[in-house]
């Protein structure tokens, strides 16, 4: 019945051309394109033409790319084993054609972008993979300036547990993914109330499905009590002429998260906001409104908790700067955002607190969407894991142009406090830097070091570490190869290191990738 839905949720995505993103997790020996958009994959280049990028449209800059990705891989731990146990090498071939898309006309405008992946295990016919990633999005303007409907729709794979071994992508033989699908559709009026301000009102629905396909016999039950969900979202708000020395805003947002089964959550927020222009930088700011209150049970009451919060805004023609602090139901809550560019250094920081869900981050809905580091790795909860908790999340990165190439360092950190009678926590640190050399016109090298700390609600601790050297080649716009050499290692602390898959263990890869675009 999983894989039927599915089917038919993915027919009604691709009809209507919705979308949006896909991220992986854990082990990151990715098995995407070599040569993708994405800066720490590979060489960026310069600005105007970059090295081995594949073009990336977008609604600003529509048109079409279709390409294919021919690669071989070398594995010396295709089955992630543990340290100790008997560890089996393959080569495998990757088969990739992928297209991507935008529109821009004056009745819709969308963004496609679809990967097919074919994986071929030398000696293992039986093991042989198809995988599918697709993201959408699309706005049709049914009366201009007033009623639009928008749409989005992803189709790709997540981790199912994230304290057992998981290789990106599909061609690690662990079966510790399922392939998620998911859509929202959306239709919204906007009114301009002239001296008022403009008026936003809002219908989102969403739906993620989790699927089977790819998960052999002997693992099947990992999915096991984990329900299909429904997302059911209002948004309200009004906000006044942005000219204006006194500014205000109202607001009003409700989601309901329905699973197939079981208990559901719903998120409820009422707002009304202000803030005081006193000069060309710095802007006062304030809010007030009730939201749910989250109980220890598990159960929340709506709008049963006021909330409040006082800060500033402040700019200038290198920096941008947020800070808010308030009280919410949990206590003293703060929000904070800076950015700085300059010249040669541009750098970022940013701290914020949310109550959220897997599901609500899966469908986007909140601030609080997924985040993926520039390794790939996402920091969702495993996919068995669906209940509320508290979000606290600090983000901080910085990139530095050289006169022949470029150096990156970003830091995370997010804790979650579960809503639960022991507010079970869980919390995930990450640490990456990489260095892009460029050592000709056409040629890029970069290595990369990243780290990673994941403590588990049971206390398990799992250190995921990795170093890769890439080396990338341009020979005309339409030709570009890589050659990756990664190691990836995992080491339990503590926990139940005992538990079946719950091990440490170290990979080695070989990757070899061309890339030609039609």
């Amino acid at each position: 019945m999983r894989a039927l839905s599915t089917s038919a949720v993915l027919s009604s995505i691709v009809l209507s051309g919705w979308l949006t993103g896909v991220t992986a997790q854990n082990v990151n020996v990715d098995a995407g394109n070599a040569l993708s958009s994405v800066p720490d994959e590979q060489a960026t280049g310069t600005k105007d033409e970059p090295v081995g990028v594949i073009p990336q449209p977008s609604i600003d800059s529509p048109g079409m790319v279709l390409g294919a990705t021919l690669g071989e891989l070398y594995t010396d731990n295709l089955k992630l084993a543990a340290s100790g146990k008997p560890k089996q090498t393959s080569w495998i071939t990757e088969i990739q054609p992928f297209f991507k898309g935008a529109w821009n006309g004056p009745r819709f405008s969308g963004v496609l972008d679809y990967t097919m992946t074919g994986y071929l295990y030398a000696g293992q016919s039986r093991s042989n993979q198809l995988a599918h990633d697709l993201k959408a999005h699309g706005t049709f303007i049914i009366l201009p300036q007033h009623f639009f409907l928008d749409g989005t729709a992803l189709y790709g794979r997540e981790v199912i547990n994230n304290e057992l071994p998981a290789g990106s992508g599909t061609f690690f033989l662990n079966n510790n993914r399922a392939n998620v699908a998911r859509g929202t559709i959306s239709p919204y009026w906007v009114q301009d109330l002239g001296n008022v301000g403009t008026m936003l009102l809002r219908y989102t629905l969403g739906r993620v499905i989790y699927n089977h396909h790819g998960i052999s016999g002997q693992n099947a039950g990992l999915l096991n009590g984990i329900p299909d969900i429904t997302s059911k979202a209002l948004q309200f708000s009004v906000v006044s002429p942005a000219y204006q020395t006194w500014g205000w805003n109202l607001a009003y947002s409700d989601q309901r998260i329905e699973p197939d089964f079981g208990r559901g959550i719903e998120y409820a927020v009422a707002k009304l906001g202000t803030s005081w222009q006193i000069n060309d930088n710095t802007k006062l700011l304030a809010d007030v409104g009730k939201e749910n209150r989250f109980l220890l049970d598990g159960t929340s009451r709506k709008l049963g908790a006021s909330f409040w919060d006082v800060g500033f805004d402040w700019s200038n023609t290198r920096d941008n700067l947020k800070l808010l602090v308030g009280h919410r139901f949990y206590g003293r809550s703060y929000q904070f955002s800076w950015m700085r560019t300059a010249a040669l250094l541009t750098t970022a920081m940013s701290y914020m607190e949310q109550p959220t869900d897997l599901n609500q981050q899966l469908l986007g809905q909140d601030p609080s969407a997924i985040v993926t580091s520039p390794a790939g790795i996402s920091y969702i909860p495993s996919l068995r894991n669906h209940q509320t908790y508290l979000m606290k999340r600090a983000t901080a990165s910085a990139s530095y142009t050289m006169p022949r190439g470029s150096l990156r360092l970003v830091l995370y950190d997010e804790r979650r406090t579960y809503f639960l009678l022991d507010n079970r926590e869980e919390r995930v640190a990450n640490a990456n830097i990489d260095w892009l050399f460029d050592i000709g016109a056409s040629t890029t090298l970069t290595s990369t070091f990243g780290w990673q700390r994941y403590q588990f609600q049971d206390g398990q601790i799992i250190y995921n570490r990795y170093t890769q050297l890439a080396l990338v080649h341009q020979v005309n716009p339409n030709n570009f190869g890589s050659l990756r050499l990664r190691s990836d290692s995992r080491n339990v602390q503590s926990g139940a290191p005992g538990t079946p898959g719950a091990h440490g263990y170290r990979v080695n890869v070989l990757f070899l990738q061309w890339t030609h675009l039609f």
